[in-house]
């Protein structure tokens, strides 16, 4: 081991957010075919500030460390307008629209707990000032080996300081990454708008089409100002400077349609398709930075979560009952299935220069990623070789493409594997008396045993490999959507 940091002081805060809102809200039948709604909405959230002995301290650009009772500026302007339609010109056609602007709680993770990708204070407590100050000490290039053998402590007699080393001879000279809130920083809105018909056939069928989109502002971003050392000569003994802001977007664009069966011949059910896109600079609102603090565009590219397609099938049969054999047999039978299709997530490469995992990956695409690479699962090297790591290069010397540090691969344009599962489940029930009833179901999830592989940021390592199924990857081994065949046999008593 040659590297290891130590957290020392008292970081517990406590911290009060006043947060109310109102709204009111009319429906109008303009005629008998067409109805209005229409809404406005008062949104206020608070600034963060202490709930007690004001302890809560930040970085201020030219000011230094201050104890601050309240973080940032209130925002008092949060009025969301709302309106929507409904229009029926024949019995069996519907139009609908909408569109409403909508405020964004501030999520208080990031302040207190923001797990930072670099080396980095984790919130507004690990500032070293206050009555309360945290300090956090890194040591590199020493011998374990001597330490667990008896020789001096890897950090002897560490303290306290107020952040200062050349005024606190507590500091022992350290570097302490410090943490701020932009006084401006605002709660952030959203624009969404919808459009879509709706076709009845007959008293069973009913198909939806539509439009449904959203572009939201004032994102919370975490950024590093002093990336470029932009504050060293004015505070040498800071290294990173985490501050909060609110400059990040996102939109979002959809194609959706669903056919409804509600009740034909016994059969139930409904087919949904979605062809959307995401697109923002930063998806997770902690442990991310951008690839360039002051760049924020070049990290603008598909959200983390960007699936284009979705396809989900839900079918129900009440199986006919049968005048042949005894009636506790042939009756009381039912089928359901449900199906679920979706494309693969984006992912970045883990051998570029971007802490984050899920920022601009800073590398120079010099092959086709999946040149060679036959996307068949090989026991031998511990999953699926999803990409050729060898068509990617970090820029400078002896690398193809730009020199620029930010590389020419964008964030987020590979994409991992897609996901396919069918399920289905067999009912029987038997009927003891007029109110007591005897269910017994089979239920068996991933019918045809399909590899369903993870997907998204991190699904694939640094050499290329996805060794990961899905409902491991997203923390439900086992029995986890998409993991092995499985099957569950139930029996219910209803009264």
């Amino acid at each position: 081991m040659s590297n290891s940091s130590i957290s020392v002081g008292d970081a517990e805060r406590y911290i009060l957010v006043n947060a109310f809102d109102v709204f009111a809200q009319d429906d109008w039948q303009v005629t008998p075919k067409l109805n209005v709604n229409l809404g406005l909405r008062y949104e206020y959230f608070g600034p963060l500030h202490s709930a007690g002995p004001n302890d809560i301290g930040e970085f201020v650009p030219g000011q230094g460390l201050e104890l601050k009772n309240s973080l940032f500026n209130p925002d008092r302007n949060n009025f969301g307008p709302r309106v929507g339609f409904a229009y029926a010109p024949l019995n069996s056609f519907v139009v609908r629209g909408g569109f409403g602007v909508f405020y964004d709680q501030i999520n208080v993770n990031p302040f207190l707990d923001f797990r930072p990708p670099i080396g980095a204070a984790d919130g507004l407590e690990d500032n070293p000032i206050g009555p309360h100050p945290v300090d956090n000490y890194a040591r590199s290039a020493y011998n374990w080996q001597a330490v667990q053998a008896g020789g001096a402590s890897v950090f002897p007699g560490v303290t306290t300081c107020l952040g200062d080393n050349s005024t606190d001879a507590n500091c022992q000279g350290q570097t302490f990454n410090v943490f701020g809130v932009n006084p401006n920083l605002r709660a952030p809105y959203i624009y969404n708008y919808n459009l879509n018909i709706e076709k009845s056939f007959g008293g069973s069928v009913v198909w939806q089409v539509g439009y449904v989109g959203s572009d939201a502002h004032k994102l919370s971003v975490m950024q590093d100002i002093n990336q470029n050392g932009a504050f060293s000569a004015e505070y040498p003994n800071f290294g990173s400077i985490l501050q909060l802001n609110s400059q990040g977007t996102s939109n979002y664009n959809a194609l959706q349609t669903t056919l409804k069966i509600r009740l034909w011949h016994g059969l139930a059910g409904q087919f949904a398709y979605t062809w959307s896109h995401a697109l923002d600079e930063v998806t997770e609102y902690r442990g991310v930075i951008p690839h360039d603090t002051f760049d924020l565009a070049e990290d603008y590219g598909n959200s983390d979560f960007d699936t284009r397609h979705n396809f989900t099938t839900f079918l129900s049969w009440q199986v006919p009952g049968s005048s042949h054999g005894p009636k506790w047999l042939t009756n009381g039978w039912e089928v359901s299935a449900l199906v679920s299709l979706h494309s693969g997530q984006p992912f970045n490469p883990q051998t570029g220069t971007d802490p984050s995992g899920t920022q601009r990956p800073g590398l120079n695409i010099i092959a086709s990623p999946y040149g060679g690479v036959s996307h068949t699962f090989n026991l031998a090297i511990g999953g699926e070789q999803w990409i050729n790591p060898d068509a990617f290069c970090i820029p400078g010397p002896g690398c193809a493409g730009p020199t620029n540090p930010i590389g020419d691969l964008s964030r987020n344009v590979l994409v991992g594997p897609g996901f396919a599962d069918v399920d289905l489940s067999v009912f029987k029930n038997f009927t003891i008396r007029e109110r007591v009833r005897v269910q017994l179901r089979a239920e068996m999830f991933n019918l045809l045993n399909r590899i369903n592989l993870a997907s998204g940021a991190f699904s694939v390592g640094p050499n290329g490999v996805v060794g990961d199924t899905i409902g491991d990857f997203n923390g439900a081994p086992g029995i986890g959507p998409g993991e092995p065949f499985n099957m569950q046999l139930v029996g219910k008593v209803i009264f």
